[in-house]
């Protein structure tokens, strides 16, 4: 018996998606297995390497979801989605400028903490 690692239970699905990187100029179509609010699995066509962080656009909820990979194997990869979505009616500039403001923040949040650490080291 495996033990459930999860926050929130899965629901089977067979939902086509989208997987959207390096600025949205890039996507690889995919297969949504089961689904939560917390994350996904999904099926690509080949062993194909995603970044870490990618936007999963799944058209049939008419939304787009921040997703980072947690383990892959083959073609199934699992992921964990940031808590917001962002509506897929938004237009392609709100949800850029969103993306960016998350990822500017993550950054930000990250420099600081290292700046912490090397003035707790020197």
């Amino acid at each position: 018996m495996t033990t459930q690692r999860r926050q929130t239970p899965r629901l089977r699905s067979l939902l086509g998606a989208r997987a959207l990187f390096t600025q949205k100029r890039a996507t690889l179509d995919c297969v949504v297995r089961n689904i939560s609010d917390g994350g996904a699995l999904i099926v690509v066509p080949d062993t194909v390497l995603l970044p870490a962080e990618f936007e999963l656009e799944i058209a049939q909820r008419q939304c787009c979801y921040r997703a980072h990979v947690r383990w892959r194997t083959g073609t199934h990869i699992g992921v964990s989605f940031e808590s917001e979505t962002v509506p897929e009616t938004a237009s392609p500039a709100e949800t850029d400028v969103a993306m960016r403001l998350r990822m500017a923040e993550r950054d930000n949040a990250r420099m600081k903490s290292r700046i912490q650490q090397l003035t707790e080291a020197g």
